[in-house]
């Protein structure tokens, strides 16, 4: 009798122990709940660099390539962009080799052109790590000053979104103009030279926890660059180097869940050297592309990828009329970086009048 009323005297606690907890649940329910953890400071720093490499891989690759071609093909003449009045000077029309700026011609008075373009970018780093696509388009007018000299002025929208490590996604939408020079100093090499600015707003949002975030942000893009020119045979030759100088900031922000997170100032710095090759046929103009890039400074963050790669493209300039001409164009542009996989494309209109 004893040992019964000792059973029951257990169970009967047992009972009167597990109700105040059971009692906090929903009637029927017994599953443990958990508390989401807002991201921290750092967390948010480190994500905020991950958008800022994006950011300049969308400069490096879209924005700068663009108007940087613009200047070849004005300053190389019909080879890369299509008759002339003096059609007949034209390789594609079965006229002798190089004419256009680079061999004397007159000028060609003013130009305007609009492109669309973009790309996208996998950084699967464990730290740091990002799935961002980028889209936007340009647009610019240039003159000739003199005839071997041209100055050029082009606005651009570029906007990006996708995922980064810690559940966060990003959406970024940036505006820019730079100012843009060539000079042909020789029949076989010109000179280039880039100034630009850009300012835009990102938007941060955490699929873990009731958060949400934004900041600003500015770059300044400078670039020089020296381009040539050799025919052998019917095949164009187009070596270049080019250096390339960016600080870029992040402005610091307080985001949904008043954590203060501190703004970043950051740079790239990367010198490059390559070229093309190009077949002008009939109609148009194919080529391929390639390049070898050092790193001498890099965005906060992106160290891990390598200070050392490479970009290999294809394309094609398509004369549509004697004054408009089409130009497309699609690279790889993370050869040899460490877990970083980065395509990009555009397609370009010019007109000169």
């Amino acid at each position: 009798m004893k040992i019964s009323l000792f059973a029951v005297s257990v169970v009967a606690s047992s009972v009167v122990l597990a109700g105040p907890a059971l009692a906090q649940l929903s009637p029927g329910t017994t599953t443990n709940t958990t508390v989401s953890t807002a991201p921290t400071a750092s967390a948010q720093s480190t994500v905020v660099s991950s958008g800022i490499q994006s950011q300049s891989n969308t400069t490096a690759y879209v924005t700068l390539p663009g108007i940087s071609s613009v200047i070849q093909q004005t300053l190389l003449g019909p080879k890369l962009v299509g008759p002339r009045a003096g059609a007949e000077l034209s390789p594609m029309n079965g006229g002798p080799g190089h004419s256009g700026v680079s061999a004397g011609d007159d000028p060609w008075g003013w130009q305007a052109w609009i492109q669309g373009g973009g790309g996208n970018t996998v950084n699967s780093l464990a730290t740091g790590g990002y799935n961002i696509a980028n889209y936007g388009t340009q647009l610019g007018l240039q003159a000739q000053i003199t005839p071997k000299f041209l100055f050029g002025v082009s606005g651009s929208w570029q906007g990006s979104n996708g995922t980064l490590n810690g559940g966060f996604s990003s959406t970024n939408s940036t505006f820019g103009v730079t100012a843009y020079a060539g000079w042909q100093f020789n029949e076989n090499w010109n000179a280039s030279a880039m100034a630009g600015y850009s300012g835009g707003s990102s938007s941060l949002t955490n699929s873990t926890s009731n958060y949400s975030a934004s900041y600003g942000n500015s770059q300044w893009n400078f670039q020089g660059g020296l381009n040539g020119y050799y025919k052998v045979g019917a095949v164009v030759l187009a070596p270049m180097v080019s250096i390339l100088y960016s600080p870029i900031n992040s402005f610091g922000y307080t985001d949904s869940n008043l954590v203060v997170v501190p703004g970043q100032t950051t740079s790239l710095t990367r010198g490059s050297a390559g070229g093309f090759i190009s077949l002008p046929l009939e109609k148009w103009q194919p080529y391929v592309r390639a390049t070898i890039e050092q790193d001498f400074a890099m965005p906060t963050g992106s160290a891990p990828n390598g200070s050392t790669g490479g970009t290999v493209g294809v394309g094609a300039t398509i004369p549509l009329t004697d004054s408009l001409w089409a130009s497309i164009d699609g690279g790889y542009n993370s050869i040899g970086r460490v877990a970083l996989s980065s395509w990009s494309g555009s397609a370009r209109l010019s007109l000169r009048f």
